[in-house]
């Protein structure tokens, strides 16, 4: 969708934005913003505020865990706060110390949320919004006795009966959304599978060995703008017509790179494909409803000196870049800020 405004328009809207132009020592100028070798200032001008007793609904990618973390700080009501999955049922469980899914032993861990791609997300929600039914809830029998929950993340395979279990879990944080009034979404990937036998998007694929076992039942897809922006078109109507008709969308694109890619591509240049896709679109869908808007802690990131910005492992970010991408989105959104 273009934007078309009268010569009148543009000069008044580009003499009251102070972050207009590139260069230049004023504060405001980008050139004196990247000299300070500091956290990237965004000057973001929210469509819409709420207040901070708005109830919240997040879903995407991991970035989307480290924004559940700062608005339950914030005493911000979180839907899924008190959902999840026991720690013991992830691959990373450890026995000695009882870590797994990133949280201790004794607690919920919203890890098994992790939705990379957009249609991940729109399944999970056709599934507890539509009451849609699959053969076995979308898994399948990897091994004897094991089973494979693609649509989960950072879970192990289990016996049926748990898998179920757990599956139940993911369902019933994901039913929250009912709750909200405002969805922030965390875009992450346009890199996916697609279950042929089911036709669902799958939100991990089940490695290697599985992969040339089951032949061509697995195909990778990586999804293109019309095909995105399409998706999130449909997933807003879904929401806003089963959930709550005023609900309104706060959009990000998550800055945590691709961990590899299926493409015959430099993982970089794979990356910056992908994350141009995502910001496109989610430029799009700003520009064409008026309930959904974009929130640049994508540009924060990446602009940000690496260093500060980063984890050693330069793919997870940072938690000090985390609280000042929060603190940004206080100030912008929350109307007691």
């Amino acid at each position: 969708m273009k934007l078309v405004y009268s010569a009148s328009e543009a000069l008044d809207m580009v003499m009251r934005n102070e972050a207009r132009a590139w260069c230049g020592e004023q504060p405001a100028r980008a050139e004196a913003r990247f000299k300070q070798s500091d956290f990237l200032k965004i000057y973001h001008k929210p469509k819409f505020r709420f207040d901070m007793d708005t109830p919240i609904f997040t879903i995407g990618s991991c970035f989307a865990r480290e924004v559940e973390a700062t608005l339950i700080k914030l005493n911000v009501p979180l839907v899924t706060k008190d959902y999840g999955v026991g720690p013991e049922f992830f691959d990373s469980w450890n026995e000695e110390n009882g870590w797994g899914g990133g949280v201790p032993r004794g607690q919920l861990s919203r890890g098994a949320l992790n939705k990379y791609c957009v249609h991940s997300m729109t399944h999970e929600l056709r599934r507890v919004l539509l009451d849609e039914k699959y053969p076995n809830e979308g898994m399948f029998e990897i091994t004897a006795g094991q089973w494979f929950d693609p649509h989960s993340s950072g879970l192990r395979n289990l016996p049926l009966e748990q898998a179920l279990k757990n599956r139940q879990s993911i369902a019933d944080a994901m039913a929250q959304i009912r709750n909200a009034s405002v969805v922030f979404m965390t875009l992450g990937l346009t890199e996916s599978w697609i279950d042929t036998e089911t036709g669902l998007a799958m939100n991990r694929h089940p490695g290697g060995p599985a992969l040339r076992k089951y032949g061509t039942r697995f195909q990778f897809v990586d999804y293109d703008f019309v095909s995105v922006v399409e998706e999130l078109g449909e997933l807003f109507h879904l929401i806003r017509e089963t959930c709550n008709a005023q609900m309104r969308f706060v959009v990000t694109v998550s800055p945590v790179p691709l961990g590899a890619t299926f493409r015959d591509s430099d993982v970089i240049v794979a990356n910056s494909a992908s994350k141009s896709v995502l910001r496109a679109a989610a430029e799009e869908v700003r520009r064409l409803y008026d309930f959904v808007d974009y929130f640049p802690s994508y540009e924060m990131v990446v602009n940000s000196p690496r260093g500060l910005a980063w984890e050693s492992d330069q793919l997870h970010v940072s938690p000090a870049m985390v609280g000042h991408i929060m603190d940004t989105f206080s100030k912008a959104y929350f109307a007691e800020s």
